[in-house]
């Protein structure tokens, strides 16, 4: 193929139109089907100005709870006894500490963060980031136990 050829092919792009996935968020509730843009989740549950943190509850059984979470700067040092976590990074960048490493993440990444290890995230970008997170069992907010590890917050 010729340099020309590239060149309109690269000059089209723009006009053939996104085939990006909408990233839709599913489930089966008690009202139906829920689908759901995550972007479209974060927009009506914005975090606040002077929010550091902002979860948003989507889905919950005896066996997990689904969340959007929102960090803004960073979480305190801590560990959930009696939950596994698994975190699905949406939005923004960020490094993950867990146990003793440091695990640098942005969009796309996966965390497993099994029970008892100590862990916390901090936002290196310059807007909120946003992950998908899935408690297991579900998770009501009292199993978080901070841990003072040295760091300065």
């Amino acid at each position: 193929m010729s340099f020309r050829k590239y060149t309109y092919i690269f000059l089209l792009l723009p006009f053939i139109g996104c085939t990006c996935p909408k990233e839709k968020i599913y489930s089966i509730t008690e009202t139906g089907l829920y689908s759901k843009e995550w972007k479209d989740v974060v927009q009506e549950n914005p975090i606040g100005k002077n929010e550091n943190i902002k979860a948003t509850p989507l889905f919950k059984n005896e066996a997990a709870s689904h969340f959007i979470i929102q960090i803004r700067d960073r979480e305190k040092p801590h560990i959930h006894e009696t939950h596994d976590l698994t975190v699905m990074v949406k939005k923004g960048k960020g490094v993950l500490h867990l146990g003793k490493d440091d695990l640098r993440m942005r969009r796309g990444d996966i965390a497993f963060i099994p029970r008892g290890v100590l862990h916390y995230f901090v936002n290196t970008g310059s807007a909120p980031s946003v992950a998908y997170v899935i408690f297991t069992p579900m998770y009501d907010g009292k199993d978080m136990k901070l841990i003072d590890d040295g760091t300065t917050n």
